[in-house]
């Protein structure tokens, strides 16, 4: 019996025997049955066509459904209680709807500051507008500066006859700002609210790393400069200790002043909550509503439904469809004002919303540098530093836009500390809020030494030849040589000097001077103004209003400028925050630092940009959490 795998397969069969196969079956003279296997490559076709069909309607079906969401815009009838629920993080960028549509994300999506200032300032003046509702149940946290920032717009809806209600279910620290400038605070029968204070708190590895064998090779300008310590101590060091209390207290002093002077009760009220709290909960049964509203630290106790009722009867609006109609109103000006938002760690090459990639400002800022019709520029940023050469890049690209004539402001959130401020120095002028982290004027590097660890537990040994003494260089399975850290120590004060160089110029301070307030120290917003790092606090709203007047332009418009991400990248990064929310998780600190190191020792790269990239405070989270983020 003999078989031929081709496209009309013939099959010798004497006996005649039916072999039932999956296709076309004859019986030819001579006992031959030929098997045609045709119609079963026309089968997966039909299906290959199938797939690709739905694949493509259910991507067009997507775009629309985008579509129709975004081109949607309500109409706003008298008595209509504008419904504010903020979720996820208040940031400075804007993210993007298509990861959450594509992936039905269950992760909360973050809330845009700037979107939730202008509903609240549109409300202030819409008579249509008769209360605003704060649902604050999914809000997770926020830099107190931005909390701040919200906490004006509130003010100004009340200060303009409108009735303001919120309500959650439970009052975290950045729930409960917000909710102190509402006339009735609404909390859940089985809801809490505990003062906690601001903590900075990390793990320091050095014990542990030492009693492996790993050691951390440090080249650091500025004492304070603390983002090392974790990997070479087992204790926060004293002028890290000093710079904390020092910008620590501040946050918390204007965060009591605001809640002591809003709910009209006295900073010895809340010391007597804080302290006396088991002793209170115990006697309200464990109830901690209840505990708060004896202390006034609460108005109302209520479920959901009732406390939407305290807020009027009339029509229910969410706030992102108002904001729909407010950008319908929005119509182009002979001259514009340029906002640039810039979040996140600095890093070189393009990057998506909430990284600062170099490529990618850099192009936003030529684009700007060209346009005739932009006269001013705001720089708003909201990042705690990053790598030195992009930093730098961007810098240059800011000077550029200075050449043109064009004024450069720089709008500092939460943080604009180390890089960040290194790019700061390029502006004409520096506003910040009372709370914001700034900077931590330092330089550090830091290249991991395994080999010890390697040829102690594994039992691995590096050798090998190289043509010169540095062909070894920046290699983590082999100690450094003295003429390696001497180099790598020269860079880094190099870089030091440079940036001592720019904030001295920049901020018209003699060098000497600038001196005392480098070092790495990170100062608050209140601070940084007294000691000349920053010209004056201000909103983004007065960023705007300061660069119209010295720009002296009264008609204008003003257009926000961000990166813009493909889809590719959508679907990858919303994967990312699929598979782990938490950026800010011991395992997920050691990972950025070993990570930093693995394409070193692989052997991929010998360019050590890739070591003061990663960490020359490219995560503001390894050296001082994400921002303090009230919780």
């Amino acid at each position: 019996m003999g078989y031929a795998l081709l496209p009309h397969m013939t099959l010798l069969n004497d006996n005649k025997s039916y072999i039932k196969l999956w296709g076309t079956l004859r019986y030819l003279p001579g006992g031959v049955v030929k098997f045609s296997i045709i119609p079963f490559f026309k089968f997966f076709d039909i299906l290959r066509k199938i797939i690709l069909n739905l694949l493509f309607w259910g991507i067009v079906a997507i775009i629309a459904a985008v579509f129709v969401k975004n081109s949607y815009v309500p109409k706003v009838s008298e008595g209509s209680v504008l419904l504010l629920n903020p979720t996820g993080y208040i940031i400075e960028y804007t993210p993007s709807d298509t990861a959450d549509i594509l992936l039905e994300s269950e992760r909360r999506k973050d809330t845009t500051l700037r979107e939730i200032i202008a509903v609240l300032n549109e409300a202030a003046s819409d008579d249509n507008i008769s209360s605003v509702f704060l649902d604050l149940r999914k809000l997770d946290g926020s830099g107190l500066s931005k909390l701040q920032e919200i906490a004006m717009a509130i003010k100004n809806v009340k200060d303009s006859g409108k009735k303001v209600i919120a309500f959650s279910d439970t009052y975290s620290q950045s729930k409960y700002y917000l909710a102190c400038y509402a006339e009735n605070i609404v909390i859940d029968p089985f809801g809490e609210m505990m003062f906690k204070g601001i903590g900075g708190f990390q793990n320091y590895y050095g014990k542990g790393l030492n009693k492996y064998g790993i050691k951390v090779n440090v080249f650091r300008a500025g004492e304070y400069k603390s983002a090392v310590e974790p990997f070479i101590s087992d204790k926060m060091s004293a002028p890290a200790r000093e710079a904390s209390v020092g910008y620590l207290n501040d946050l918390w002093a204007q965060y009591l002043a605001a809640v002591t002077r809003e709910r009209n009760i006295t900073k010895r009220d809340i010391d007597r909550y804080i302290s006396s709290y088991a002793v209170i909960l115990e006697k309200n049964r464990g109830n901690s509503a209840k505990t708060a509203k004896s202390y006034n630290i609460i108005d109302t106790i209520a479920v959901y439904e009732e406390a939407l009722a305290l807020a009027g009867t009339g029509n229910k609006i969410n706030w992102k469809d108002y904001y729909k109609t407010i950008t319908k109103k929005e119509k182009p000006a002979p001259q514009r004002i340029a906002v640039v938002v810039a979040s996140g760690p600095i890093v070189s090459g393009k990057q998506p919303p909430g990284t600062i990639g170099a490529s990618s400002y850099v192009s936003i800022l030529e684009g700007i540098r060209k346009d005739q019709k932009i006269a001013a520029v705001i720089l708003r940023i909201d990042s705690g530093g990053g790598s030195v050469g992009a930093s730098e890049a961007i810098r240059r690209s800011l000077q550029d836009v200075k050449k043109e004539g064009k004024l450069v402001i720089v709008s500092m959130s939460s943080i604009a500390a180390s890089g960040a401020y290194w790019i700061s120095t390029a502006s004409d002028t520096i506003l910040c809020m009372p709370s914001t982290l700034t900077g931590s004027i330092g330089v550090f590097g830091m290249l991991p030494d395994i080999s010890e660890f390697l040829a102690k537990y594994p039992g691995i040994t590096t050798d090998g030849y190289g043509t010169t003494k540095f062909s070894s260089f920046y290699r983590p399975d082999m100690s450094l040589s003295e003429d390696m850290k001497k180099i790598l120590t020269l860079s880094v004060e190099n870089d030091y000097s440079t940036f001592l160089s720019f904030v001295s110029s920049s901020r018209d301070i003699q060098l000497s001077e600038t001196r005392k307030i480098a070092g790495g120290r990170i100062w608050s917003g209140n601070s940084a103004v007294e000691i000349g790092l920053a010209d004056d606090v201000g909103t983004l709203g007065n960023a705007i209003a300061l660069a119209a007047q010295e720009s002296g332009i009264l008609d204008y418009s003003v257009d926000y400028y961000e990166p813009k991400e493909d889809l590719r990248t959508t679907i990858s990064r919303g994967l990312k925050g699929m598979a782990s929310s938490d950026k800010d998780t011991i395992s997920a600190k050691f990972y950025n630092f070993i990570s930093s190191a693995l394409p070193l020792f692989s052997g991929k790269t010998d360019n050590s940009d890739v070591i003061f990239e990663s960490l020359f405070d490219g995560n503001q989270s390894i050296y001082m959490g994400p921002e303090y983020i009230f919780r």
